[in-house]
């Protein structure tokens, strides 16, 4: 989501292909082995992965020509770089660096939110008690995107539609699917995102996409249940 959603913005012609493999139980930790055959499956898994054309085992990855570039992040900034008409990262060089170490800052936090509050955009678990950890991740998204909205004047996170909105996007989902409400000053740019062309194309080719059991497990586990779209 967060790769795809600026390369739609920017129009680019994007082919998009989906691997499917074998995944673990989401929520659950990491079943005990012993070090040697941990060490085995994982490289086995590896293989297997790139086969389907990752790069470290996950995804998403950009195939351009014969170069493979993974990571959500990296994915956004090829495409700022080739469609700078799509103005995905603001003008003013303090926004820009801002803008950047917020969408560092979706990459390599936000630990617990993503554990507890897995991704389902077509799930809904009703009386959902987040933990403490994640209820602090949750304060700091509203925080940042509250300062933002303040300082930008929005609609979007820095004025316009950027890689930072893309980044926090899945997020906004997140508080969708398990109920958390947002604070009334954002309810003006949840709006605004979700209906972003880039965004409504996007919801088009999730109705597509194969449903994935693990994840459906997890949300009925939690006392939830899949809404499909009509």
């Amino acid at each position: 989501m967060r790769a795809l959603l600026p390369l739609l913005h920017a129009k680019a012609d994007v082919e998009i292909k989906t691997a499917s493999f074998e995944m673990g139980r989401q929520g659950d930790p990491e079943p005990e082995t012993d070090a040697d055959q941990y060490v085995r499956l994982a490289a086995e898994r590896l293989a297997t992965r790139r086969a389907l054309g990752s790069v470290t085992g996950y995804f998403p990855v950009l195939h351009v020509d014969d170069t493979r570039i993974h990571e959500s992040l990296a994915i956004c900034e090829w495409t700022a770089e080739r469609y700078p008409e799509a103005g995905l990262w603001p003008q003013e060089g303090m926004d820009r660096a801002r803008a950047r170490a917020l969408s560092t800052e979706m990459a390599s936090n936000f630990t617990n939110l993503r554990q507890q509050m897995s991704c389902h955009v077509f799930a809904r678990v009703p009386g959902f008690l987040p933990n403490g950890p994640t209820r602090v991740e949750i304060a700091r998204v509203f925080e940042l995107m509250q300062t933002c909205l303040s300082a930008s004047g929005g609609p979007f996170l820095f004025g316009n539609f950027g890689i930072v909105d893309a980044m926090y996007f899945p997020v906004l989902t997140r508080f969708d699917t398990y109920g958390v409400a947002l604070p009334s000053a954002l309810h003006h740019y949840a709006d605004a995102i979700r209906t972003l062309p880039a965004v409504t194309r996007w919801r088009e080719l999730a109705r597509q996409a194969p449903a994935l059991p693990i994840y459906d497990g997890y949300i009925r586990r939690l006392g939830g249940e899949i809404v499909l779209p009509p």
